[in-house]
C-alpha cells in the first residue's frame, strides 16, 4: 500500500487552529487574537491582522466620564459594545468597498438590540457611492434576525439569529457581493439570496462604525476582496465555533 499525503482541507473533517482564517483578508479584527488587541486598554486602539494597514479606534460614550469599548477573555475573546440612551461607544475605522466582497462578523447580543448594529459597513458599492450593509434587529436578549439594507435591495432577505438558530448566543454573519447576481446572506452555514442586481463599483474610503448603537459581543470582523465559497464559509465558522462554548 502506498502512503497517501494528507491534504488540509480536502474533507469535511477538519480540524481548524484558532487563528487559521481564510487567506487573502483585507480585514480581520479578531478579538481573540493578542497581536489584533495588544494596544486594547492603554492606547485605545486594535491593530488590523488582515493585509491592509489599518488601525481601529474605539470610541467612548461620554457621560459624565468616557466609557470605551470592553475587552473580554470570554469566548477566547471579544469586544462588548453598549448602546445608551443618547449615544454608544464602538469600534471606528476607515476603509474602501471592493467589487467583489465578503463581509463577516461574528457576535452574540448582549442585550436588547433596538438599533442596527454597525454604521456605513462597505459591503455593497454603487456607482453612487453608496454603500447597503447588513442590519441585525431584535426585541429581547438574544432574539433577532439578520437582514440587508432595504433600500437597496428589491426584497430584503431576512435570516434568525435567535439563540435557537446559534450556538451559546453566538453566530456568524456572512455577506457576499459581486456585480452580476446580487447578495447572499448567511447565518452561520445557512445561505439567503437577494436577486436584485447592482451595478458596483470600487468605493471609496469610508468611516466604518463597528457596533454603533448596539448592544454586542464582537468576536471578529473580517472583510474580503472576493466572493468567499460556501465551504471557505464553512471554514471561517468552523474556525470561529471552537471559541463559542469558551
Amino acid at each position: 500500500m502506498i502512503p497517501q499525503q494528507f491534504v488540509k482541507g480536502a474533507g469535511e473533517r477538519v480540524f481548524f487552529g484558532q487563528f487559521e482564517y481564510v487567506s487573502g483578508a483585507d480585514l480581520i479584527y479578531d478579538f481573540g487574537n493578542p497581536t489584533c488587541t495588544s494596544a486594547f486598554n492603554s492606547s485605545r486602539i486594535v491593530y488590523n491582522v488582515g493585509s491592509a494597514n489599518v488601525t481601529g479606534s474605539l470610541i467612548p460614550y461620554n457621560n459624565p466620564n468616557p466609557f470605551y469599548p470592553t475587552l473580554t477573555t470570554d469566548a477566547g475573546g471579544v469586544m462588548i459594545t453598549r448602546a445608551f440612551a443618547f449615544g454608544s461607544n464602538y469600534m471606528e475605522f476607515n476603509y474602501s468597498s471592493s467589487i467583489n466582497q465578503t463581509s463577516i462578523t461574528i457576535f452574540a447580543m448582549n442585550g436588547n438590540q433596538l438599533n442596527p448594529w454597525s454604521s456605513y459597513i462597505p459591503s455593497a458599492a454603487t456607482t453612487g457611492g453608496s454603500s447597503i450593509q447588513f442590519n441585525v434587529y431584535g426585541t429581547t436578549v438574544n432574539t433577532g434576525s439578520a437582514t440587508l439594507d432595504a433600500s437597496y435591495v428589491t426584497t430584503t432577505p431576512t435570516l434568525n439569529v435567535d439563540v435557537s438558530n446559534s450556538r451559546n448566543g453566538y453566530n456568524l454573519i456572512a455577506e457576499t457581493t459581486n456585480n452580476t447576481t446580487g447578495q447572499i446572506l448567511y447565518v452561520n452555514t445557512t445561505s439567503i439570496v437577494d436577486t436584485n442586481l447592482e451595478t458596483r463599483n470600487n468605493e471609496q474610503s469610508n468611516g466604518v462604525k463597528l457596533g454603533l448603537t448596539s448592544n454586542m459581543r464582537i468576536m471578529a470582523f473580517l472583510q474580503y476582496p472576493f466572493i468567499l465559497t460556501p465551504k471557505q464559509i464553512r471554514q471561517t465558522y468552523k474556525v470561529f465555533s471552537q471559541r463559542f462554548f469558551t
